[in-house]
């Protein structure tokens, strides 16, 4: 009964967060990448060259090598907690943990979907749009080109600004293309995810 209770809370709260502010999407569906803010939407086709999934017990996590048809790779990545467990707020936190980055510079946000481009351990930059509609999901997708992703912004929102560093990693071996590392010490003891109960101060 008590489990029952508890998931129903869970869910109860995950539609009360998802219902508020301003809708945001981002998903990898029949071979289309579909990135949305309020009414206004991108579709990019992308062929899937490589997948890999893992599960964490508290976390479930699937990562998409994509082909766009301007012939670059991406990486597109859905990582979902258990029912019982939420990601560590703030979003900059997991990103910068995740890709283990010296420094995370937000290029734009809006209505739970933002861009940054990171700046990794050992120098280089990478450009990134994040989406988190609830405390319970996390979805990604990196290896844009900086005049990629301002188009992309663009289209999305006219007043985006564009991101600033033009030298960025881009990604052409699908063998290599997955850059973050996640993994058991990250998820629960960095941590990433945290107990939903503590959260909600139970």
């Amino acid at each position: 009964m008590k489990k029952i209770i508890s998931t129903l809370l869970t869910i109860t709260v995950t539609l009360m967060i998802s219902g508020c502010g301003i809708p945001s999407n981002l998903t990898y569906n029949n071979k289309q990448l579909t990135i949305q803010v309020e009414k206004e939407y991108l579709q990019l086709d992308g062929t899937l060259v490589n997948e890999r999934r893992d599960n964490f017990n508290s976390l479930f996590l699937s990562q998409k090598v994509l082909r766009l048809n301007e012939g670059n790779l991406v990486v597109y990545e859905d990582a979902r907690t258990d029912l019982d467990y939420e990601f560590e707020p703030p979003i900059m936190h997991s990103i910068k943990i995740i890709f283990e980055a010296k420094s995370v510079i937000m290029v734009y946000g809006k209505g739970h979907l933002y861009a940054y481009q990171l700046i990794l351990k050992d120098g280089r930059l990478l450009n990134i749009i994040a989406q988190q509609g609830d405390t319970q999901q996390l979805k990604f997708v990196y290896g844009m080109s900086t005049s990629q992703l301002n188009k992309m912004l663009k289209q999305l929102d006219p007043d985006a600004r564009g991101a600033y560093y033009k030298q960025v990693i881009q990604l052409h071996d699908d063998r290599n293309a997955i850059l973050s590392k996640w993994d058991v010490q990250k998820v629960h003891f960095v941590p990433l995810v945290v107990p939903l109960a503590k959260m909600m101060g139970r």
